[in-house]
């Protein structure tokens, strides 16, 4: 059975449902709103996408950040961008693709950090009834998703692309 991205002369077809680009444009909206409005000194889910760049030296982290500016968060609410521009599409490019990976994996490094996923944490340890179970079948279909767009990426295709030449 073929993943929901395939790539076809250069292109990658996108096979998803209502559902799910639903689900990926609400993940954008949540996202930017996060990213616009939080701070990571307040927020760690957001401290998560932008970590210090020196942990145990605060000034040092400040001056970094500030020399950085506006450039680490405008990468992400761009790449968003791209992914909302181009959910509904049936066809991406390599960039598009590659795009939406950058954007599912701060979607699953948000919800992982609120949810508090561990790497040996399994669905057992969000069961039904516990108020962190549906965040955590989302996570995993994002960490599904991420999976099918690194596959789609390596299938044989035009030479030079990332799965090219195979």
């Amino acid at each position: 059975m073929p993943g929901p991205f395939r790539r076809r002369k250069g292109k990658f077809t996108v096979s998803l449902g209502t559902g799910e680009r639903e689900l990926l444009a609400e993940l954008c909206r949540q996202s930017r709103e996060l990213i616009e409005d939080e701070d990571p000194s307040s927020d760690p889910s957001i401290a998560r996408l932008f970590p210090a760049a020196y942990k145990d030296d605060p000034l040092r982290s400040l001056e970094f950040e500030t020399n950085l500016g506006d450039s680490p968060r405008g990468g992400k609410l761009a790449a968003i961008d791209t992914l909302e521009r181009t959910v509904e599409s049936s066809e991406l490019t390599e960039e598009e693709l590659l795009t939406w990976m950058g954007a599912v994996n701060d979607f699953r490094l948000l919800l992982g950090t609120r949810i508090d996923i561990k790497e040996e944490s399994a669905e057992s340890d969000y069961p039904e009834g516990d108020p962190n179970h549906d965040s955590f079948q989302v996570y995993v279909y994002l960490t599904w998703l991420q999976d099918r767009m690194l596959r789609a990426l390596g299938e044989p295709g035009v030479p030079g692309s990332v799965g090219g030449g195979r």
